[in-house]
């Protein structure tokens, strides 16, 4: 075999492996495309079913038997691979993905409800705060929730002890803060602190904190947590690992 008929033979191979190469490349793509397709999808559909029950319950035209009209179960685009040519986009009724029923009312009002806690708990706790300030006291909020040692439900964590005189883990609960209704730009923008929170936005700013008070009091209970940081006119506190309860390390440096 001479050179030419080596080198012919070396570009048929690199011919043929950037042949390969592509093909793989156009198969990732079109699975990749179909996966994020997928969970656009879902998403969209579960976002329009909570618009539409929010919607609904708003407007009291809430039947316990009430399925949704054939006109809002539209089509769904969706990209699925195909043999020829390659990938196509076909229209996808939702009736087939999802049924809409009474339970979605249910799961609506719930959400609105534990927002509102939420909403309330920084307007009357942090109104007077910034953004990261506000953010901090409902973070508090969502880390109790997400510790064994309080209730599983943000309206739950926030409302606990208010049935006593004493006891009230939220002061806003139990001081007479509520005979006055939110409103106004500070009720707003609690809302939508309320809802960032919520959602899980943005790292957590406290550092895992479960418990905070102003600068203007220092309370018995600071002895036994550690002290993560200063934000606003709040310090805020965690519980202590093992290790520093055993080592007596309970406090931490300001941030």
């Amino acid at each position: 075999m001479n050179l030419d008929d080596v080198r012919s033979q070396q570009k048929q191979v690199a011919t043929a492996f950037h042949v390969l190469a592509a093909l793989l490349l156009c198969a990732c793509t079109i699975l990749v495309l179909n996966l994020a397709s997928a969970r656009a999808l879902e998403q969209d559909e579960t976002l329009q079913w909570q618009r539409l029950a929010g919607t609904y319950l708003a407007r009291g035209d809430v039947d316990e038997n009430w399925d949704a009209p054939r006109a809002l179960r539209v089509a769904s685009i969706l990209l699925e691979a195909d043999a020829d040519a390659g990938a196509v986009l076909t229209a996808r009724s939702l009736d087939d993905l999802r049924t809409f029923d009474s339970s979605h009312f249910s799961t609506a009002a719930n959400l609105t409800a534990e927002v509102d806690c939420l909403s309330r708990a920084i307007y009357y706790e942090a109104r007077s705060e910034n953004f990261v300030g506000q953010l901090a006291v409902a973070q508090v909020v969502m880390n109790r929730v997400r510790h064994p040692a309080y209730p599983d439900t943000i309206c739950g964590v926030v409302f606990e002890g208010s049935e006593r005189i004493t006891g009230c883990q939220f002061t806003f609960t139990c001081d007479g803060s509520t005979g006055y209704a939110p409103g106004g730009r500070s009720w707003r923008r609690s809302q939508l602190v309320a809802q960032h929170a919520f959602m899980g936005f943005g790292r957590d700013v406290t550092r895992r904190a479960t418990h905070y008070h102003t600068v203007a009091v220092d309370p018995y209970w600071n002895d036994n947590l550690v002290r993560t940081r200063r934000i606003g006119t709040h310090i805020f506190y965690r519980f202590p690992t093992r290790r520093e309860r055993a080592a007596g390390i309970l406090r931490e440096r300001d941030a």
